[in-house]
Order: structure tokens, then sequence, then C-alpha cells
């Protein structure tokens, strides 16, 4: 697997760092990565490598405010920046490989995870028709919040959201709730990278984003797997299922919602005992949607 790295540029001249990787041979299908919140692209170079295994290109941006990209940490003004960022770094990957890797070519996918599941609902709702897309794969989606939040906090966030929306706050994600595998834990702690504040913005903008997908999510026609922990302490897995439960022909477009009892946040990187039947799902419903 070969590992390269670039600077895309997004709509408003934010930089946006992408990671990719690539199969010895010519790809067989491409999967776009959008990761969770506080995270980077560089932290699914695992299960990177398993799509690579299976033949793919994968690529993904670092979110504006996060990783190694541009903008002020944490900090978004609105869902919808993160979708045209997410559909520029798409536009120029395609741009940038042979006419073979484009999507009119082979099938491309889009991953999300967590926040980068809500950012995927709100691309799909706005673009999915923009860039040619045979699937998504929606992972623990923020739709939801399992913490509690100090009834203070929500008041003065909710406040700050509209007098300083660039107000950085402690994003309260607990380390030991990401994975079962103090491995895991321990490397997302000591990552460099890792970006463990938001903005009163980016607060507000969640919510809005949040009731956007409650409201038009019925408009995503594109094949689907969802999938959710129900020992997620993290994202409200009830809120996805609910969400999920309101698509009126979710049958008939091959949209599909699986869960697993008692997993945390990232299922993709529990132990690997437990790991093994998530990754064996995702291949196998990506193989059938080649």
């Amino acid at each position: 697997m070969a590992h390269s790295e670039h600077t895309a540029t997004a709509p408003d001249g934010t930089s946006l760092h992408v990671d990719v990787w690539r199969p010895e041979g010519p790809p067989k299908f491409v999967v776009v990565v959008a990761h969770g919140g506080a995270e980077h692209a560089g932290r699914y170079a695992q299960v990177a490598g398993e799509w690579v295994e299976q033949g793919a290109l994968v690529f993904g941006p670092d979110h504006r405010g996060l990783g190694r990209s541009g903008g002020p940490r944490g900090h978004v003004a609105r869902f919808e920046d993160y979708a045209l960022d997410l559909r520029q770094v798409m536009l120029e990957q395609a741009a940038r490989g042979p006419a073979s890797e484009r999507p009119e070519s082979i099938p491309w996918f889009l991953f999300g995870h967590s926040m980068g599941g809500l950012i995927s609902l709100v691309y799909l709702i706005e673009h999915q028709h923009d860039v040619k897309l045979r699937g998504a794969i929606i992972s623990s989606p923020l739709l939801g919040l399992t913490m509690k939040v100090n009834p203070l906090k929500l008041a003065v966030g909710k406040l700050a959201a509209r007098l300083a929306p660039r107000l950085a706050l402690p994003s309260g994600i607990p380390a030991d709730a990401v994975s079962r595998d103090a491995d895991v834990v321990k490397r997302y702690v000591a990552d460099p990278l890792r970006v463990d504040v938001v903005t009163a913005g980016w607060f507000g903008a969640m919510n809005a984003a949040i009731a956007r997908v409650e409201q038009e999510a019925s408009r995503i026609e594109l094949p689907s797997l969802w999938y959710v922990g129900t020992g997620d302490r993290i994202c409200d897995h009830g809120a996805t299922q609910r969400v999920f439960r309101s698509l009126p022909k979710a049958a008939a477009r091959d949209q599909t919602l699986r869960e697993f009892a008692g997993y945390y946040h990232e299922l993709h990187n529990e132990p690997p005992d437990l790991r093994a039947p998530v990754v064996a799902m995702i291949r196998e419903w990506i193989a059938a949607h080649l």
C-alpha cells in the first residue's frame, strides 16, 4: 500500500490536508473518508489498508479546523461548509488521477464516521448527484449525544453561538468511550493532531445540521449501510435508529441499518475479535455493490 499526502483548496480558500492510500495495481473502486470530530483522516490508515487489500483507492481530507487543515480550531459556521469541502476534495481527486479512476469509470463510495457521518448525510442531502457515488457507509453518525451536557454549559453555548461563535469550549469527549481497545485509547490520547475543543458556533452548526437531517433525510436516494453500537457513550444510537426509521423507502432504495450490541463508538477500532465482524460486513456490502 502506498500512502501520499497533498493539499486541496476549499471553495473559500481554506487549505485542506488530504491523505491518499493506493493499491499496487489499478484500483477497482474508491472510498472517500469523512472522519469524525476531534480527529483526522490519518487515524483511518488501518481501515484504509483493509479496503486497499480489496483493491480500493482510499482518500479523505482533514476537515477544516481539524488535523492539518486550515481554519480556526474546532470551528465551522455551517455543516454545509464541511459538505462543500468534501465535494471539492472529491472533484480535485477525480481531476488529479487518470480517467480510469474517475467516478464515471469505477464505483466510488462515501464512508462517514461520527461527525463525518453527519457531514456525509448533509452532503447527500445537498450534493448526492454532484459526484457519481455507488453507495454510502454511515458509521455511528452524530445525530444526537449520549453524553450528558451540563445545563449551564448548554445555555452558555447557545448564547455564545450567537454572540461569540468562535469561543472555544472543551469538546468533553471521554477518551475511554472511543473504544474498548486500550492501545487505541492510548494512541488517541497521545495523538498530537487531536483537537479537543469545539467552538460555540460549531455547537450551533451541529444542532442545525442534525435538525436538517431529521427533516430531509428522506431525500437521500443512494444505497447506504448505516451501523451503530448500542454501547456508544458518545453518539446516541437511538437517534440514529429514529432517523433511519423515518426513511420512507429504505428497502426499495437499498438502505440498511445494522446494530452491534454493546459496541463502543468506533466500531472499526474495537478489539480485534469484535471489529472482525464489522470489517467483514463492510467488505461484503462493498463487494455486493461493485
